[in-house]
């Protein structure tokens, strides 16, 4: 009867393997890493100082023709360094002023972006500030890929410990209607 109960559901390799392909297809559709330079790096505005924090938007324009990717690291810094990880890693083709923003607190009076030798320095009180009603960017850096795997892996994994449980706790009817 348990044997019954499980056919017209995928099996657990089954499951597993689609997982596992879909993770890998989205790996594969990430771009790759492009050696061109990606153009200039800018301050798009600030937003002045509210709550204690003020927020820098930078942005960056690039020049090569195909979208590249590179990593945080000496080539795409942040500083001061809690603010290292909130850069895009992604470089799209073309012009995006507002690619990223930076909420700061007020005691901070700037924060540098640098990428590839190009560097953007957003000032508290120096840099131009954003007009009434600018959208920020979509919260983002360029993680989102990393944590799609990252949650298809736990569910794989969370899918391989109810399975067990099950297998577990699934009492032998065979041996139950024997007695």
């Amino acid at each position: 009867m348990a044997g019954n109960a499980r056919r017209g559901r995928p099996s657990l390799a089954t499951r597993l393997a689609v997982t596992a392909g879909v993770g890998a297809a989205a790996v594969l559709a990430t771009p790759g890493v492009a050696s061109a330079h990606y153009g200039q790096v800018s301050v798009t505005c600030v937003m002045p100082v509210q709550s204690g924090y003020w927020t820098a938007v930078f942005g960056y324009r690039n020049d090569t023709g195909r979208t590249g990717t590179l990593d945080r690291g000496p080539y795409n810094d942040m500083s001061p360094d809690q603010f290292d990880g909130a850069q895009v890693t992604t470089f799209q083709q073309g012009n995006h002023p507002g690619a990223f923003s930076v909420r700061v607190p007020a005691s901070t009076s700037s924060v540098r972006w640098q990428v590839l030798g190009t560097t953007a320095t957003a000032g508290r009180d120096t840099s131009p500030r954003c007009p009434a009603g600018t959208p920020l960017p979509a919260d983002g850096n360029g993680l989102g890929m990393v944590i799609a795997l990252a949650a298809s892996g736990a569910v794989a994994g969370g899918s391989m410990w109810v399975a067990r449980r099950r297998r577990e706790t699934v009492p032998d009817t065979a041996a139950a209607s024997a007695t």
